[in-house]
């Protein structure tokens, strides 16, 4: 697969419909791809102290229902396991093009959700610091 900064790149600069199209000819591939680097994208300083149970659903599965992906951040460690049994301390629920736009850096987290696109279930305040426990592959330091 590409390497991140190069995929945060092609995202930013495609339409919605490109996104969409290319979401639907290759999801599991693109979902098992993000979803495996994010254990090397985690940065352990930013999470210090933290044990918890992170769940992604992405919406729009052909033939319906979702996608769940549970990354588990414990100890100064980020595992990631496809479907997951434990029971989450905060659920993302977003469509496949919205998740891919806020995953690339394109797209903002709190946008998506004060435009209804990023539905969070659970414990609030840790969702407003997962994004801050990863490096972002398309962010710039500018302003940070």
């Amino acid at each position: 697969m590409i390497p991140p900064e190069q995929f945060a790149s092609l995202v930013s600069e495609a339409s919605d419909d490109q996104l969409a199209e290319g979401f639907a000819a290759n999801r599991d591939l693109i979902l098992s791809e993000i979803f495996n680097r994010m254990p090397d994208q985690f940065d352990p300083s930013k999470a210090e102290g933290v044990q918890a149970v992170v769940e992604w659903e992405i919406t729009e599965r052909p033939g319906g229902g979702a996608d769940r992906w549970q990354l588990a951040i414990r100890d100064g460690t980020c595992t990631c396991v496809a479907g997951g049994e434990a029971d989450p301390d905060v659920t993302f629920t977003v469509g496949p093009v919205d998740f891919v736009k806020m995953i690339a850096g394109a797209e903002s987290g709190p946008k998506l959700f004060v435009f209804g696109k990023l539905k969070i279930r659970g414990n609030l305040m840790l969702a407003a610091r997962v994004q801050g426990f990863f490096r972002m592959p398309g962010a710039t330091s500018a302003g940070a």
